[in-house]
């Protein structure tokens, strides 16, 4: 199963990292570099951030750089690192600090040293399968409250008077079937640390209820319960997505990192922040929120250098998306005991990567379905690089002069002031069919039913056309729900065009890239 998933997994990041390529500058992606030995470096771990970590292992190989990834899970991958068999892992929970009674596992103490580097942000997406009359619905709106609701088994039908409440109609009598990972997960870990930070006692009598005489409060776990309602467990992100997308998945919805929704094709939940808008997992929004987030750099705490994401959850800018993260990748650190076969060498070749990877390498995981690190966490990154035995010299953390991260020029951030704000009609309250008129939102037509439309399914970026996804108002209509079909594969003349302006692109960079990186490389050596 683990092949199966590392197989499509690649198959994603080639098909939407041509894309990608094609989306940004050439010389803004030093991907490859020139012919100097580097020792081979290899790691496993998070499925999570997988897509993003294949497609740099493949934009370095041409050039002699070769990063080997096994995308394990987050917990296979950390206990590879404790048992010699990692130089790095990937991971989006850190290593455990305590008992995890949920999951039935016990603290992580490995005896290697090791340091934590932000490898690429995202946001936990809810994807979803609704069918109305054989088309897809594609505009769903919730509530935190309610996505909690429907994964402690609370509602349990798409009929809900809590989900009609949100969306601003009341959709057909579905069971629901809560789709979640039945191996040791970041989606998961992401999940209920949300949870258990914002619906604290919601998330204790749900404990309570699967697993009873569990100590209190209970925390966030890898592991999730499968033992509630229709819940179907599946193991990794890929057939997380796979069950979904499926004939049998009408009525299912789950939670994993939004990469794999985009490439299933599918659509997600716009989910209401605490700005009151409903906004979805792009790339802009999940930069905006993680601005909030905080590295603890106080050496005595058993948290050193974690992310700390309880101001990230509060934060009332209207473009935020409350489940932000960012996954981790850990590394040897000089002055404590080594992985057995980690070397010098193989640190030379590991922070050259991971420089590429907090800087230039950003800029393409906006079309894989992540978001870039925004300042704050890069500089956080680039200080831990300098931690690992036999580094290259990297980026300047003070001015990060050379530091291609779209997300700030010239050391200085430009998230803030450039990340677009959300619609009118995305505001609480607005119509679920909804234009913009003089800076309001209108209602479209008047019927007293709404239909299920958006129009375009919102890409990567996180734009869809006009009236699209406006959130549920207060009052609702009790109307059955007419669904517009959306065609996502549909080819119309200019999307012909995009394709054969992308086909072209990816051709050029696959010619143009390396001979660039080969330069950027050149000058890294140089000033070595």
């Amino acid at each position: 199963m683990t092949s199966t998933l590392r197989a499509r997994t690649m198959a994603a990041a080639r098909v939407i990292g041509a894309l990608a390529l094609a989306s940004v500058p050439l010389a803004a992606v030093p991907a490859p570099a020139s012919a100097t030995n580097y020792t081979d470096v290899s790691g496993s771990g998070s499925s999570w951030a997988a897509v993003a970590i294949d497609q740099w292992a493949q934009d370095v190989r041409p050039n002699n750089i070769v990063v080997n990834y096994n995308p394990d899970g987050s917990a296979t991958g950390r206990n590879d690192y404790m048992q010699n068999q990692d130089d790095f892992t990937g991971s989006d929970p850190p290593f455990r600090n305590g008992h995890d009674e949920l999951g039935g596992t016990g603290s992580e103490r490995p005896a290697q040293g090791y340091s934590y580097v932000p490898d690429v942000a995202g946001g936990t997406a809810f994807m979803y399968h609704l069918t109305v009359a054989g088309n897809l619905i594609t505009n769903l709106r919730l509530s935190g409250q309610t996505l909690m609701k429907i994964f402690t088994g609370q509602i349990t039908n798409w009929a809900d008077a809590a989900i009609t409440h949100d969306y601003g109609a009341q959709l057909p009598s579905l069971p629901i079937t809560p789709v979640i990972r039945s191996d040791g997960s970041g989606a998961t870990y992401f999940l209920t640390r949300w949870m258990e930070h914002v619906f604290p006692s919601d998330w204790d009598a749900f404990c309570q209820r699967v697993h009873p005489g569990i100590a209190q409060p209970c925390p966030q776990t890898e592991f999730y319960p499968s033992n509630f309602g229709s819940a179907k467990a599946e193991n990794g992100s890929n057939n997380v997505a796979t069950y979904i997308a499926s004939t049998y998945g009408n009525g299912s919805i789950g939670y994993d990192e939004y990469a794999y929704a985009l490439n299933y094709h599918y659509p997600v939940v716009k989910m209401l922040n605490p700005g009151g808008y409903y906004v979805l997992p792009s790339a802009s929004n999940v930069a905006v929120a993680l601005t909030r987030a905080v590295i603890n750099l106080d050496q005595s705490s058993p948290d050193f250098l974690q992310q700390n994401l309880d101001s990230v959850y509060t934060f009332t800018d209207p473009r935020s998306y409350p489940l932000s993260s960012y996954s981790y990748f850990i590394v040897p650190r000089s002055g404590t005991k080594l992985p057995a076969n980690f070397s010098s060498a193989k640190g030379a070749t590991l922070s050259t990567w991971l420089n590429f990877d907090l800087c230039q390498g950003q800029r393409q995981v906006i079309q894989l379905g992540y978001s870039p690190l925004p300042i704050n966490l890069v500089r956080g990154g680039l200080q831990q690089l300098n931690q690992i035995p036999g580094h290259v010299a990297t980026t300047p953390e003070s001015s990060l002069a050379g530091c291609n991260n779209p997300t700030f020029v010239n050391g200085q951030d430009v998230l803030l002031n450039t990340a677009p704000q959300p619609s009118p009609c995305d505001k609480a309250g607005a119509p679920l069919n909804c234009v913009v008129k003089n800076g309001k939102p209108t209602a479209t037509g008047k019927g007293a039913n709404p239909k299920a439309t958006t129009g375009a399914t919102p890409g990567p970026s996180g734009n869809a056309s006009p009236g699209a996804g406006g959130p549920a108002p207060a009052a609702t209509s009790t109307g059955p729900v007419t669904a517009v079909t959306v065609n996502l594969a549909s080819a119309d003349r200019s999307s012909q065009i995009a394709l054969a302006t992308i086909t072209t692109a990816s051709i050029i960079a696959a010619v143009a890239i390396p001979p660039a990186l080969a330069a950027w490389l050149r000058r890294r050596r140089q000033n070595d």
